[in-house]
Parts: structure tokens; sequence; C-alpha cells
């Protein structure tokens, strides 16, 4: 018994040992950035697809700006969280019995993102992680006028205040020196959380349009954007001539 735990003590020190050189030489970089996308946004439910009063447009615009803070470690492994002030929605032409309209949605949201970043040797990176959303506000607007259409003031009340999406990405730099990096990629963001919570709205009844089916199926948001991401590396974690690594800021 005291051969093994003097065997583990010895791994214990030489793994500490390594592990120590191998954070002394290793550089762990800073950096923010600020950020922009756009494209696509859906609001995806399966009663309202098989609808064939109701056509959804799956290009409805997204947007989203904001910023990140990561974390590098080395050249490769990275952590952080975005920061973004996003738009997305989802336009309809529904088909009332002959009486055809438009109808758009639209949300605004506060999005953080924390997120695990791999970045190649060739500066292709991928990203993954959960996107918490809070809804800040939400519109609707038909393209026509009728006394039967709910309020839009009241609207909020039939969705979740908040959900959650998983999120991956990919691209890469187009631009890059040793502070500076100008990425451009894709994102592809879908929540798995009911955007009507416990399937209790459909999306599509606006008290004029009153869809056929009575069993509700959840609404899921999802979207696909380009990315376009200017990287600041503004410090890094290093080590000093007394062999304590300390926070050195670039000038």
């Amino acid at each position: 018994m005291k051969k093994i735990a003097f065997i583990l003590v010895v791994f214990a020190v030489l793994f500490q040992n390594a592990n120590a050189q191998r954070r002394k030489s290793t550089i762990k970089w800073f950096s923010i950035a600020v950020k922009a996308g756009y494209g696509n946004s859906v609001l995806l439910n399966v009663n309202n697809i098989e609808d064939k009063n109701i056509s959804f447009n799956y290009l409805t615009p997204s947007l989203s700006y904001g910023g990140r803070f990561t974390f590098t470690y080395g050249n490769n492994i990275g952590f952080g969280a975005d920061i973004l002030s996003s738009f997305f929605g989802q336009e309809y032409t529904i088909n009332n019995n002959g009486d055809i309209y438009e109808k758009n949605l639209e949300i605004k949201s506060l999005d953080v993102f924390p997120f695990f970043r791999y970045t190649g040797n060739k500066a292709g990176y991928f990203e993954i992680g959960p996107k918490i959303s809070t809804v800040k506000s939400m519109t609707v607007t038909n393209s026509i006028s009728n006394e039967f259409f709910n309020s839009a003031e009241n609207i909020s009340e039939n969705y979740t205040s908040k959900f959650t999406s998983l999120v991956l990405g990919f691209g890469l730099a187009v631009y890059k020196n040793e502070r500076l990096d100008i990425n451009l990629g894709a994102r592809f963001a879908y929540s798995f959380t009911d955007f009507t919570p416990g399937y209790s709205y459909n999306v599509a009844d606006d008290g004029y349009y009153i869809p056929t089916k009575d069993i509700l199926t959840p609404t899921n948001p999802l979207s696909i954007q380009g990315i376009l991401e200017i990287n600041y590396y503004f410090a890094f974690w290093g080590d000093a001539t007394c062999g304590k690594g300390r926070l050195m800021f670039f000038k």
C-alpha cells in the first residue's frame, strides 16, 4: 500500500510540474469584439406549416449586433460571451376564405451567448453554446383593418418572455495580424424552448383567421445569419521575470 501511495505521489508531482511548465509556455489572450449578423428567421410550427391557408416567408429578416469578450488559451481554445441586441419575427400570408392578407410579427430581444470556440491553425473557427434570449418588445401588424383582430397591445401575453437556443457557428479570419482579426462566418440558432408556453397559443390565430386544428404544436424560433466580427486583442497573461504570471496590457 505504501509503495502504491508513493508511486501516486510521484506521478502527481510529475504531472503538476509538467502542467506548470506547459502553463508557463502558453500565453493566454484577452480580446473584445464588435459584431453584426444578418439573415433569416422562422417561427417553426408544424400545424402552421401544414395549414394550406398559411404561407410562410422563410426569409423573414433577422438582425443582431453587439459585442463579445473572449479568453483564449494559446492559439486554439477560447471561452467567452456575446451580448447582442436582436430583431427577428415571422411574416405570413393568410387566406381567410378568400380574404388574403399579410401578417407580420416583429420581436426584439436581448441575447446572452456564452460559448466555447476552437480556432484552427489556418484561422478557421467553430463555436457552440446556449443563447439565452429575453424578449424586450413585440409588435404585430396586418395589411388589412378588421375589428375581429386581437389587440396588438396584448400580443406579448401569449408568448414566453425568455427562451434558450442552441447556437452553432463557423467561419474564418479574412484579415489577421498580431492584434486584430476580421472574421466572416455563419451562425445557426434553434430554440428547443416552446415560444408559446405549453403550446397554449397558435401564432397565426389573430382573432380573424382561426386555424382549424385544435391540437397545438410547439413554436420554435430558428435563424441562420451571416456574421461580421472585428476582434481586438487588448491584453495577455504572461510570465514576469520573478516567475509569477501577470496580466499585461498592450500599449
